[in-house]
């Protein structure tokens, strides 16, 4: 419940930040003032990590988790937003009257978004989590590391959350860390960790890998009920 009304206070002060920049563009502010006072409205709705909809396909025997840019918060502010600030900011430092520390900032901002849109390009076609009854497929945007890793259920060791500073929000953000047994192997452990590679709420990711890792007997009611804590609206706790 704080939760809640904390995004809807957040959603309200936003609203009301656009519309000041609205106003202000019609009583003759200068357009970049207003597109930053626009986009400082539309980053402050998304701050933190906002899932609009999760990445999630469904066919008959398995279900995929992809991560997809469009449904995703951060992705909007740092490809579309950030932009727009770094241009508006330019014309401001050009201006007369405005500090020539808006134009270095602009340039600086402007500069940083190839990279930006390299790595959400990078994990929109290689980030992949294929869940079906027996078997899991990972492949993340891991540099140098393009292979996929088929991960049996019989080979799961353990699935625990996990906490890790998100460079975006300067909060910490869950993850979910997988070991398993690579091949069956008795003595060799590895350790995957899953989360921000997928636009899937990271607590449903857990409830949903945890209830495949426990679900038994393979059976199209174990997919179902791994989709419906996938597709969750409100992210649920506990399995």
């Amino acid at each position: 419940m704080p939760n809640r009304w904390g995004r809807r206070l957040r959603y309200a002060f936003a609203v009301v930040l656009l519309m000041m920049a609205l106003i202000g563009f019609k009583e003759g502010l200068q357009w970049y003032w207003a597109v930053i006072g626009a986009c400082a409205a539309a980053g402050f709705a998304t701050l933190g990590r906002q899932i609009f909809r999760p990445g999630v396909s469904r066919t008959t025997n398995e279900i995929v988790c992809r991560y997809i840019p469009y449904y995703e918060g951060n992705a909007f502010f740092l490809t579309i937003l950030l932009p727009l600030i770094a241009i508006a900011a330019i014309a401001a430092g050009y201006a007369p009257g405005n500090p020539v520390w808006l134009r270095v900032a602009g340039i600086a901002l402007l500069a940083l978004t190839p990279l930006f849109v390299y790595s959400t390009v990078r994990m929109w076609r290689r980030c992949l989590l294929r869940i079906s009854q027996s078997a899991l497929t990972v492949r993340l945007a891991v540099p140098g590391d393009g292979e996929i890793t088929e991960i049996r259920r019989e080979h799961v060791q353990s699935i625990a959350p996990k906490t890790s500073p998100n460079g975006v929000s300067g909060t910490r953000a869950l993850q979910v860390e997988l070991a398993y047994r690579p091949g069956g192997s008795s003595e060799v452990t590895k350790t995957v960790m899953l989360g921000p590679q997928f636009t899937v709420e990271p607590i449903n990711l857990l409830n949903a890998l945890v209830a495949w890792k426990d679900g038994g007997k393979d059976s199209t009611e174990l997919l179902d009920r791994i989709e419906q804590f996938l597709r969750s609206r409100r992210p649920t706790v506990g399995v």
